[in-house]
């Protein structure tokens, strides 16, 4: 399956047997993994200045509300490939927007 010219994991998975080396890849998928899980946070700054001064002076509610709504459909494409990367970095997303929205909702 190709989605914004990337392919699949599993479908890489089928078509690296082939391949002799794909100790690349492997590395690739944890790195990515990784990069899921440690992404998130970056936005932990944002959250914690939003409730720490509750002021959400200069945040866009409708950027991070959209951002919310586009999260979503990853989290659904995760699970029907069952894809624990993609289930795991966009539910961690999906936290830390949320949490965004929500600070400019109540201090906007």
């Amino acid at each position: 399956m190709h989605y914004l010219g990337l392919r699949h994991k599993n479908e890489r998975s089928r078509l690296n047997k082939k391949d002799k080396d794909t100790s690349y890849i492997k590395f690739l998928d944890k790195l990515t993994f990784v990069a899921g899980v440690v992404g998130p946070f970056t936005v932990l700054p944002q959250i914690y200045s939003i409730f720490t001064s509750h002021s959400a002076k200069g945040v866009s509610l409708a950027t991070w509300a959209l951002i919310f709504i586009v999260t979503f459909p990853w989290i659904l494409y995760g699970v029907a490939h069952k894809d624990k990367s993609i289930i795991v970095s966009f539910t961690l997303w999906e936290v830390v927007n949320l949490a965004v929205v929500v600070g400019v909702v109540i201090y906007g």
